[in-house]
């Protein structure tokens, strides 16, 4: 059954991208950036404040976030666009049973329904990173090994890889608070001191200077692609002020509502210790962490394609929903059941081009809220998902 799905998937994955070359819309936009960049880096070419690509192409990542992308420099464009979505397709398939097999703790028919539900759930945003060629699948794959690595006490690994990943997303910033919660002290260290070398190692090829320019211009770049928050849809502070305040919120609403979140998960993370009979734990836990993980796109600004990073709480909330003794089962396939359309159906093709717009300009990140919460309810009784055992 399992290489019959994976055969499908990718036939299917193919298939997309035919039609994608048949119908001219094959530009896979996103790695152009990454490709193009990594060009620039090699020749000493401008990264920042110059599009690739398309007229929005603009790179927004670390100089070192190009050094991955060098080898496929020495393709042509076509054949390297080809070779990484091949790449892309074959993490897709991977993870799929990777997440479906942990939050089920087992392999076959269980894992199957996981996948394939959490698959179908997912397939709006899988799409549009096929379609782009991005690298938020790679991005949480990496993130779930730092979750296998820290179960499997081996911090000094987690924290490097972890360190990588913010090269790429300082979004992810979110989770180092979380270690320090968590007294991960080798995990934080290794983390920052990872993120250090990364930053000055483009320096071997491109000097100390120049590396220092690119540096400035990077922060500046990120700076200039945020939006005011507060405006921002699918957070949580432009969903706020939207419904509540008729977008007549300004700055201090944000502070107010990150220390309100700031506040409660640290208040949830005290309960669950309190729960699991803890005064102080430093076990890292599954619905802790990838909450955070999840609530990423809920408070910066960001694409739609980045509320895949919800992924593993959709498949603990999907599998709980599958399971009749799970005591939350109602409530849990309620919230999936209401945040499915917004978070997966929201094709213009088939909802039309006005509820499109709708459901991406505030629709997906109520939607990715219920999602979170029907995995925290799926996480309160049913798996005890921080005693799961490490594979491979």
């Amino acid at each position: 059954m399992k290489l019959r799905f994976n055969i499908a998937v990718a036939l299917l994955c193919f298939a997309y991208l035919a039609l994608e070359w048949n119908n001219g819309r094959a530009q896979m936009a996103d790695f152009r950036v990454y490709y193009d960049a990594a060009d620039a880096l090699v020749h000493g070419d401008t990264l920042y404040g110059k599009a690739f690509g398309v007229s929005s192409g603009f790179y927004k990542y670390s100089p070192f976030a190009c050094l991955p992308f060098i080898p496929l420099t020495f393709l042509p464009y076509a054949a390297a666009s080809i070779v990484y979505y091949i790449l892309l397709t074959a993490a897709l398939i991977f993870f799929l049973w990777r997440v479906s097999e942990l939050v089920c703790n087992t392999k076959g028919n269980p894992a199957f329904a996981v996948t394939l539900v959490t698959g179908i759930f997912l397939i709006d945003h899988l799409e549009r990173e096929l379609h782009l060629g991005n690298i938020n699948l790679f991005l949480l794959m990496a993130l779930f090994e730092v979750y296998r690595l820290l179960l499997g006490k081996k911090d000094l690994k987690a924290g490097a890889l972890y360190g990588l990943v913010l090269l790429f997303k300082p979004h992810f910033l979110l989770l180092l608070p979380y270690f320090i919660w968590k007294r991960k002290w080798l995990t934080a260290t290794i983390t920052i001191g990872c993120v250090f070398i990364g930053l000055i190692l483009p320096a071997i090829g491109l000097g100390w200077d120049q590396n220092m320019r690119l540096l400035r211009f990077w922060m500046l770049t990120i700076g200039d692609h945020n939006v005011a928050l507060q405006h921002s849809p699918n957070t949580l502070y432009g969903l706020i002020n939207r419904m509540f305040m008729g977008e007549l919120g300004g700055p201090r609403l944000i502070i107010v509502i990150l220390t309100l979140v700031a506040l409660l998960t640290a208040l949830g993370l005290w309960l669950n210790d309190r729960r699991h009979g803890e005064r102080w734990s430093s076990a890292i836990r599954f619905e802790e962490y990838f909450f955070l993980i999840g609530i990423v796109p809920n408070l910066v600004h960001t694409d739609t394609e980045h509320f895949m990073w919800v992924w593993p709480m959709l498949a603990l909330a999907v599998c709980a929903a599958l399971n009749a003794k799970t005591n939350y089962r109602i409530a849990i396939i309620c919230l999936l059941a209401l945040a499915f359309i917004p978070f997966a159906v929201n094709s213009p093709d088939i909802v039309g081009q006005r509820f499109q717009l709708l459901f991406d300009e505030g629709g997906l990140g109520v939607a990715n809220v219920m999602i979170l919460l029907a995995g925290l309810l799926a996480s309160k009784d049913w798996l005890k998902v921080e005693k799961l055992k490490v594979e491979g």
